[in-house]
C-alpha cells in the first residue's frame, strides 16, 4: 500500500543502534481493519533493559542524552507511510525545532511515551501487515494490505516565517563537573511549514484537501558551565 522512508546518514553509533532496535519492534505487526495503530503501544518501554542506549533527546529547551534517543527516526518513518497512503491521522506532533534527520520539514513525527504518540486508523476493509528494515543509512516502514481504490497525493513543503537563531545562551549548573562545559543546544533557525494531502476515496469524484502545519522554534547555541554548589547558591541569592 505504502512505504515510509527516512535517511539517518551521519548518525552516531548509539543513535543507529536505537533506530535498529526500535524498527524491529514493529516488524510483523498486524493491524486489523477498523483498529487504531498506536506507535507507543507497540514500541513498549524504552530503557536500558529493553535494549536501548543513551543518545540525544529533546527535553524542553535542552538536548540531552537519554535512553532511546533516535526513536523519532522510527516514528517519523512510520508517519510518512501512513500519511502518504491516505490513512486518517489521529495524532501527530512535529519536533519543537527543525532536525536535519527529518528533512524535508513538516514530515516528522515526534514521540515521547506516554505523552506524545503517533496514531492512525486502519479504515480499509482488511488487515495491514507492517514490515520494517534498514539499508544504506535509511529506515523503511512497508505497509501491506488490500487496496481500496483511494488516491492520495501530497504536496510540500511550503515554508514561511523564517527566523534567525537567537543569541547564544549560557547556563551555570551543578549537574556537570566544576569548570567543564557541555553543549545542550545548537543554533537552529525557526520556521513554519505546511503540507497538503489531496485524497479521493473509493472512486469519489470530490477531493478532500487536508493540511498539516508544523511550527519549528528558533534555538540558540546553549552551553552549560559547571560550578560548585557554593557558587550556585551565591548566584541564586543575588
Amino acid at each position: 500500500l505504502s512505504i515510509g522512508e527516512s535517511n539517518y546518514r551521519g548518525s552516531p553509533y548509539n543513535r543507529m543502534h536505537n533506530i535498529a532496535v526500535g524498527l524491529n519492534k514493529f516488524n510483523g505487526t498486524l493491524i486489523q481493519s477498523g483498529a487504531v495503530f498506536s506507535f507507543n503501544k507497540i514500541l513498549g518501554p524504552v530503557s536500558a533493559s529493553s535494549g536501548y542506549k543513551q543518545e540525544l533527546v529533546i527535553k524542553g529547551d535542552k538536548t540531552l542524552p537519554d535512553y532511546g534517543g533516535g526513536l523519532c527516526q522510527v516514528s517519523t518513518t512510520a508517519y510518512r507511510g501512513m500519511w502518504e497512503y491516505g490513512f486518517p491521522i489521529l495524532q501527530r506532533t512535529n519536533h519543537s525545532y527543525s532536525v536535519r534527520y527529518y528533512y524535508p520539514q513538516g514530515t516528522d513525527a515526534t514521540i515521547y511515551p506516554p505523552y506524545k504518540d503517533v496514531k492512525f486508523l486502519n479504515d480499509t476493509g482488511a488487515a495491514i501487515l507492517l514490515q520494517t528494515y534498514t539499508g544504506e543509512d535509511k529506515a523503511y516502514f512497508i505497509y501491506y494490505g488490500t487496496t481500496d481504490n483511494r488516491k492520495s497525493d501530497v504536496f510540500g513543503p511550503f515554508v514561511w516565517a523564517k527566523t534567525s537563531a537567537p543569541a547564544d545562551k549560557i547556563e551555570y549548573t551543578t549537574d556537570i563537573p566544576v569548570d567543564t562545559e557541555r553543549k545542550v543546544g545548537e543554533r537552529v533557525p525557526g520556521l513554519k511549514a505546511a503540507w497538503f494531502r489531496i485524497l479521493k476515496k473509493n472512486g469519489d469524484e470530490e477531493s478532500l484537501i487536508e493540511p498539516v502545519y508544523s511550527h519549528y522554534e528558533a534555538r540558540p547555541r546553549f552551553t552549560q558551565i559547571g560550578i560548585s554548589n557554593e557558587e550556585y547558591k551565591m548566584q541564586n541569592a543575588e
